[in-house]
């Protein structure tokens, strides 16, 4: 098998297409298009198809809870349905699943959502309580307040409703706070509605109530998107640097590689010039990427040479009954059982003589390689190839980690293929293939991978972007 095609498809977040423009009170989202019959013909399909290819699939949910949400959701199909209602449907099946690469693409909602108006905040869930966080500058004031209840419905119950179909690695909590980046979204998909009475806590705790008007989707995406280098270096003086990575997304791409791996080669090469002594390095809302570029960095970092994948492994046997449902089916191979080990209940790639599938054999540490004292953030945003890199860290006991629980570990499900639903079309994202680290040591938490020190976002930090952790971290030098 040609591995060199499965293993930069590995990705870091579910994609979700922008989707075409529509008209303000476009029908099409709430239009009862989807017809019952074919629908409940197609969902089958889905249930097939999942049990049939997903390599995680029992991790964190058993068979019989997985058959039983199917079950009760494929009853509850009484009449024809409009597309939010059968994304609902098809998201809660594969959130049950507690994987963060499994989801239904929102593109297609999306493109009908955008003029649409929709809740104006995204909210961060700190010890347990909920708080307003970005929105536009005239909302500004707002941010960093408990909200307590939307549309007199108390919060806790609402996102409780919303997490169904929420898709989270495991039994993480951090990685909710990536989600709600995004919730004017999942509150649409809950309550359909333009006008919004919010009950707070203001800085005094006192209760107060304000009415909202819903802002176009589109406009509120705007507010919460900011562009952000991959890799960036700093050196706060000769004895301190820091290294911010916020995706691997670079590796993917040869020439963004090698302008990476350049920088990374004239950073280390300052850094042992210098000698300097004390390096953070920021994984922080990095959800992934490429396992080429986070490799790199990892042989810069590491005293002694050292292993990255132990395998990679498929549930199925042969792609022939489900191929023909794939976005791009020509990037899926069949699986050559001569080449494979059966281990952990998968068929498993372990190990190759090619020169092209590093992966397996033994990685080389950088000669120059970095001697100091390394600190690394990390949060609920670090997924995928981030959370290998972490368990790697771990494994090898490189660093101190402060911040967050990351939703990422030392595995991953994953594959970077889309599978068409035959009757509505519907994007699904599951995975092919599971990679896990050489990484024996390394203990499995079902919340991620736990930081050292953990330090908390405060809720006036979302209003001031005082960043805690890095100050947390700064301070100790």
């Amino acid at each position: 098998m040609n591995l060199k095609i499965v293993l930069p498809l590995l990705l870091l977040t579910i994609n979700v297409a922008s989707g075409q423009n529509t008209t303000l009170k476009n029908p099409e989202l709430f239009d009862k298009s989807l017809k019952k019959d074919s629908v409940i013909a197609e969902f089958s399909e889905l249930y097939h198809l999942t049990n049939t290819i997903h390599p995680g699939q029992f991790m964190f949910c058993s068979k019989n809870e997985f058959d039983k949400t199917y079950s009760s959701l494929k009853s509850s199909i009484k009449t024809d349905l409009s597309l939010v209602e059968y994304y609902k449907l098809t998201a809660t099946l594969m959130a049950k699943i507690k994987d963060g690469h499994t989801a239904v693409d929102r593109g297609q909602i999306i493109g009908l959502l955008n003029e649409r108006l929709v809740f104006p905040f995204s909210i961060y869930k700190i010890m347990g309580h909920y708080y307003l966080d970005k929105s536009s500058q005239e909302n500004k004031e707002y941010t960093g307040l408990r909200i307590l209840t939307i549309n007199g419905k108390d919060i806790n119950a609402v996102v409780n409703e919303m997490k169904q179909y929420i898709h989270l690695e495991g039994r993480n909590e951090t990685g909710l706070n990536v989600r709600f980046s995004n919730f004017p979204f999942y509150y649409f998909m809950y309550n359909q509605t333009e006008k919004f009475e919010i009950e707070y806590a203001d800085r005094s705790n006192h209760k107060l109530k304000g009415i909202f008007k819903g802002m176009p989707f589109k406009e509120y995406t705007s507010y919460i998107s900011k562009k952000t280098e991959p890799l960036t270096t700093e050196f706060k003086t000769n004895d301190l640097a820091v290294l911010k990575f916020r995706s691997f997304e670079n590796g993917y791409n040869e020439a963004d590689r090698k302008i990476a791996e350049k920088q990374l080669d004239r950073f280390f090469t300052r850094l042992d010039s210098l000698k300097t002594k004390n390096l953070i390095i920021d994984l922080r809302d990095n959800s992934g990427g490429s396992a080429d570029i986070a490799n790199y960095l990892f042989s810069y970092i590491s005293s002694t040479p050292y292993y990255y994948f132990d395998y990679m492994g498929a549930k199925y046997k042969s792609v022939k009954e489900w191929k023909h449902y794939a976005q791009y089916p020509d990037n899926i191979e069949e699986i050559n059982l001569n080449e494979t080990k059966f281990k952990d209940g998968l068929n498993c790639y372990t190990e190759t003589d090619g020169t092209d599938n590093w992966w397996f054999e033994l990685q080389q540490n950088k000669p120059n390689f970095y001697k100091g004292k390394i600190s690394v953030l990390i949060n609920g945003g670090c997924f995928s190839t981030t959370g290998h890199l972490l368990a790697l860290m771990k494994e090898h006991k490189i660093g101190k980690f402060y911040g967050e629980y990351s939703q990422g570990s030392n595995y991953s499900n994953s594959g970077g293929q889309a599978f068409v639903l035959p009757y509505s079309k519907t994007l699904v994202w599951i995975p092919t293939f599971q990679y896990r680290m050489r990484t024996p040591h390394f203990i499995n938490d079902p919340k991620g991978i736990k930081p050292d020190v953990e330090i908390q976002t405060e809720p006036d930090d979302l209003r001031t972007g005082f960043d805690r952790q890095m100050d947390f971290v700064m301070k100790q030098y």
